[in-house]
């Protein structure tokens, strides 16, 4: 199966390197070209026991990728995982901001039925918002896919 992940912080980056442990094909997608770069090189920004060494291996073996493009990422993939920071908002709540923009961007960069998975960590009703995102940006395009699915 190929996946793409969408942040490459703490929660992408263990996700990303877990799926790929387990032989998917998986795309770990961030803005940040330095941390892609570092990445590729095996420079791991986190400690959790035995990534780097995952991470080494599953880079080497192919089965896990790093880009500044999710279009390559999203390119025949099954299921996008989306796993950006949700800093907290000036009145407390979580700041949808990075997340609905990761949605708006695989709405236009998609080509095919996907599963979308809200991995960040959001209040109940944000795979209604994503879902919207995306729909609004492939409406742009003239484009519907029925099997659209966000969880």
């Amino acid at each position: 199966m190929k996946i793409t992940v969408i942040g490459t912080g703490y929660v992408g980056l263990v996700t990303g390197t877990c799926f790929a442990e387990m032989g998917n094909e998986v795309y770990c997608v961030d803005i940040d070209t330095n941390k892609i770069k570092h990445l590729k090189k095996g420079i791991v920004p986190i400690y959790e026991p035995d990534l780097e060494e995952l991470v080494i291996k599953n880079y080497k073996a192919g089965d896990l990728n790093f880009t500044c493009s999710l279009k390559e990422g999203l390119n025949n993939s099954d299921i996008c995982f989306i796993a950006v920071g949700t800093p907290m908002d000036e009145d407390g709540s979580a700041d949808l901001h990075y997340v609905l923009a990761a949605a708006k961007e695989i709405g236009q960069t998609m080509s095919d039925d996907l599963i979308v998975v809200d991995k960040s960590t959001v209040p109940v009703g944000t795979a209604a918002k994503v879902k919207k995102a995306i729909n609004e940006e492939l409406k742009k395009k003239g484009v519907n896919y029925n099997s659209l699915r966000c969880v």
